[in-house]
């Protein structure tokens, strides 16, 4: 999370600098009404200065709106359920209520937990048409590997390190088909797969690219 306690105070991009790439999210992000686009993917090398540019969007929408930002290495739908029951304080009492019939929850696959503590949540809500577009703000998504599975050899890391990140992208545009009120702002390296998933025809039809 952009003000948790181990990022605080956040990295923020220092005046005048990074100007070009932040003006383009905010007039993709629009403010007022949703882009058409409702994703974004922000890719650059290694010190280009992602995590910046990421502290600088969630601070600028902080008068303007409620962003989702976190670091998607751990507990993606957990951490973004979190943050939801507090930008959309709606749905606090019906996540909470998945917990408690199911403690479990927290433990089962992030496919699971997309269903239980965010899509069944929103639904219950009923119309969402007159609801505010949030924005969720994943950083670092090229450094997001499954960090419960101790060590392992090079080949099966990289291995393992690609299908997580495909799989947050996965949840991603499943998140995103229910047409929820959430835009999705993704910022990493361009790492092959990465750049092939969001690439392909079926993902790049609701998305946009933008070069850091």
């Amino acid at each position: 999370m952009h003000d948790s306690e181990e990022r605080y105070p956040p990295p923020l991009c220092h005046p005048g600098t990074r100007e070009v790439v932040i003006c383009r999210i905010e007039g993709w992000y629009g403010f007022e009404k949703p882009p058409e686009k409702k994703i974004m993917w922000v890719h650059g090398p290694a010190g280009y200065g992602k995590t910046t540019v990421a502290g600088t969007v969630s601070k600028k929408m902080e008068d303007k709106t409620t962003d989702l930002g976190f670091d998607p290495s751990k507990h993606f739908i957990i951490t973004l359920a979190y943050q939801s029951t507090i930008s959309i304080p709606e749905l606090a009492p019906h996540i909470e209520a998945a917990v408690k019939q199911n403690p479990m929850v927290l433990n089962k696959a992030l496919e699971v937990q997309l269903t239980k503590l965010i899509v069944e949540p929103f639904n219950s809500l009923g119309e969402l048409d007159d609801m505010p577009h949030r924005l969720v703000i994943v950083d670092g998504l090229d450094e997001c590997i499954n960090s419960d599975q101790g060590s392992r050899v090079q080949k099966q890391y990289a291995e393992d390190q690609e299908h997580v990140q495909v799989r947050v992208l996965e949840l991603i545009r499943t998140l995103h088909s229910h047409n929820f009120p959430l835009c999705f702002l993704i910022l990493s390296r361009p790492e092959p797969w990465i750049k092939r998933y969001i690439e392909s025809r079926s993902f790049l039809s609701m998305a946009i690219t933008e070069m850091g």
